[in-house]
């Protein structure tokens, strides 16, 4: 390809970029990719992961769930889901229960112990998302709320 070929065809790449929908797209995955950081670190010097924190939110909030819905909430594997519980189960930080009838599910819930640590670091936690997140629109966060993934693009 001869140089002025690849400039042309490079510019068209560029070009792309200029679509407002990226410009959405690529200021939000930036700001999620600062956010998440600096969230994780924070996070960490309690001793508590970004997927930890997330089954803590999920239990605190929505109360006994089954590993196959919060693996679905978190969009990891159920085998992802097993081995942070383990250790969670060996902290004892969550316990399992049963449900009734044949068939029947097994629930997470979070133990005593493991409500006092999430309460314990929770508060701390969204003064620090408060202090790096964009306080945004009403209607921007409706735009937000509203993405969705067409089945088939």
């Amino acid at each position: 390809m001869t140089p002025k070929k690849q400039k042309l065809k490079s510019k068209k790449m560029i070009d792309l970029l200029n679509y407002p929908e990226v410009q959405s797209w690529r200021a939000i995955m930036q700001a999620y990719q600062q956010i998440y950081r600096f969230l994780e670190t924070e996070l960490l010097k309690a001793d508590c992961s970004i997927p930890r924190f997330q089954i803590f939110f999920y239990l605190y909030f929505q109360g006994p769930i089954s590993s196959i819905d919060l693996a679905n909430l978190m969009n990891v594997t159920r085998g992802n889901i097993s081995t942070f519980l383990s250790r969670l189960i060996a902290d004892e930080l969550v316990y399992l229960s049963s449900g009734h009838g044949r068939g029947s599910k097994q629930f997470i819930h979070l133990s005593d112990r493991g409500i006092d640590l999430f309460e314990s670091f929770f508060p701390a936690h969204i003064q620090r998302v408060i202090s790096v997140a964009p306080k945004l629109s009403k209607s921007s966060l409706k735009s937000l709320n509203q993405v969705r993934i067409p089945d088939q693009l």
